[in-house]
């Protein structure tokens, strides 16, 4: 597991690729799997890669946030639902992670480390990331 982040927690930072860069250093594709997401926030829609989609038992690839956090364990949804929120307010890099509880699977960790890009000259605001979740997902009880 990453060791500077435990289920529920989560950081952001105001335009910190520093930041952004020493979270993406902890994970090792080989431990994880890894895969992108990006949010157009005029639309609202995250495209989410196709690993990504099943765990969270998304029924399509693109979808809107309460689709992307319903699989999300309920003490953690305030806390990535507050920094999404304020990662669409100002240029930040954040990450989180949160539980997926799904009626099929035990609990699982899921890693978010993202960025936003907002634009006002273009009007391209966006959201963009990477989620990952240990290649042997150990059971967890919580």
């Amino acid at each position: 597991m990453l060791r500077f982040m435990t289920p529920g927690s989560g950081a952001i930072q105001p335009g910190h690729l520093g930041a952004h860069s020493a979270w993406m250093d902890h994970l090792d594709e080989s431990d994880y799997f890894v895969e992108t997401w990006r949010c157009d926030l005029a639309s609202g829609v995250f495209h989410l890669g196709e690993r990504t989609a099943a765990l969270l038992g998304a029924s399509n690839r693109s979808c809107g946030i309460v689709d992307l956090v319903r699989a999300y364990d309920s003490r953690d949804r305030v806390t990535v639902l507050n920094i999404l929120e304020q990662a669409t307010a100002s240029p930040s890099s954040f990450c989180f992670t949160a539980l997926v509880r799904l009626p099929s699977l035990k609990a699982a960790q899921l890693f978010c480390v993202g960025r936003s890009s907002l634009d006002a000259s273009t009007g391209e605001n966006m959201l963009q990331g990477i989620f990952a979740f240990p290649r042997e997902r150990p059971a967890l009880d919580a």
